[in-house]
C-alpha cells in the first residue's frame, strides 16, 4: 500500500467518523508472509468486530489475530498505539519459524454528541466549548432563531434545530448522547426530562436550583417514575455550584461532562 493510498483511506474514514486502526509490520526475524513496511487498515463494523478496508500483512491466522487485537484496542475511547511480537509458529497458523512485530495505531474519529435543549445564555456558552470537548453539539429550541435571546452568533461550530415540540427529539438521539436541558420554559424542561429518563443516556443534566429540582422530583414521582430513575438526572449541573454567571456555569458543566467522556462508549 503506497503512502498516498493509506493517507487517502484514513481521510475517507475520518470524514465518515468511522473508528479504524492501522497495523504495520515493523520488524521481521527469519522468514515471514510480508516484509517490514507492509500494512493494513481495518475499521469497526456496525455490529461487532472489524473489517479489512485496505492492504494486508500476509493473510492467514496472523492477519486474523491482528484484526481481533485491533478490534479490542478500538474499544478504548482514546487513541492507542503499541507494538506486539508474534512468533511465526503453529499458534499463529504459520510455519515460517520466524518472528514478526506489528505496530498498532488506532483512530477513534467519532466524536461524542451533546444535545442541549434550549438556546439561551448558558446553552450558547456551553455550545461554544464543543471544540474543546471534541464533541458535536446541537442546540434544540422551540423558538424561531430570530426570537432567541441573546442573538445567536453568525459563525458557530455547532448546529441549531428549531422545532415545535423539542421533547419529541429525545426519541431519535443516539444512545451515547449527552443531554442537557435548559430551555426558557420550566414546563417544557419537565416534559423533556420525563421523556429522557426513559432513554438512560450516559449524562442527563437539568439547569436549575435545588428548589426547582425538588419540585421536579415531586412531579416525576406523581407520574410514576421510580426513585432510581429520577436519580439519573444531575441537577443542579456542574462541578461547582457557586456562580450564576452563564460562562462559569457552562465551564462547570463541561467539566462534569468530561468525566463521562472517559467512560467506554456505547456502540
Amino acid at each position: 500500500m503506497h503512502a498516498q493510498t493509506w493517507i487517502e483511506t484514513l481521510n475517507r474514514l475520518r470524514a465518515a467518523e468511522r473508528p479504524c486502526a492501522m497495523v504495520v509490520v515493523t520488524e521481521l526475524t527469519g522468514s515471514g508472509p510480508r516484509e517490514p513496511g507492509a500494512r493494513m487498515i481495518v475499521a469497526l463494523r456496525a455490529e461487532d468486530g472489524v473489517e479489512l478496508i485496505e492492504g494486508t500483512i500476509g493473510g492467514g491466522r496472523l492477519e486474523l489475530s491482528a484484526m481481533e487485537h485491533a478490534a479490542e484496542l478500538l474499544q478504548r475511547p482514546q487513541p492507542t498505539s503499541e507494538s506486539v511480537s508474534y512468533p511465526l509458529a503453529e499458534k499463529t497458523g504459520q510455519c515460517c519459524g520466524g518472528k514478526v512485530v506489528l505496530f498498532y495505531e488506532t483512530f477513534p474519529w467519532s466524536r461524542r454528541r451533546i444535545a442541549i435543549f434550549g438556546a439561551g445564555h448558558v446553552a450558547q456558552a456551553l455550545a461554544g466549548l464543543g471544540s474543546y470537548l471534541s464533541a458535536q453539539v446541537q442546540l434544540i429550541d422551540a423558538r424561531e432563531e430570530s426570537t432567541i435571546v441573546p442573538a445567536l452568533p453568525a459563525q458557530r461550530d455547532w448546529t441549531l434545530l428549531c422545532v415545535d415540540h423539542p421533547e419529541e427529539e429525545i426519541d431519535s438521539l443516539p444512545a451515547d448522547t449527552l443531554v442537557m436541558v435548559m430551555t426558557h420554559d420550566h414546563a417544557l424542561d419537565l416534559e423533556i426530562i420525563a421523556r429522557a429518563i426513559r432513554r438512560d443516556f450516559p449524562y442527563l443534566g437539568l439547569i436549575g436550583s435545588e428548589r426547582k429540582w425538588a419540585r421536579f422530583q415531586a412531579r416525576l414521582t406523581q407520574r410514576g417514575f421510580a426513585p432510581e430513575a429520577i436519580a439519573k438526572v444531575r441537577c443542579p449541573i456542574g462541578l461547582s455550584k457557586h456562580s450564576k454567571e452563564p460562562k462559569a456555569i457552562a465551564i462547570s458543566a463541561a467539566a462534569e461532562m468530561l468525566e463521562v467522556f472517559e467512560r467506554p462508549r456505547r456502540r
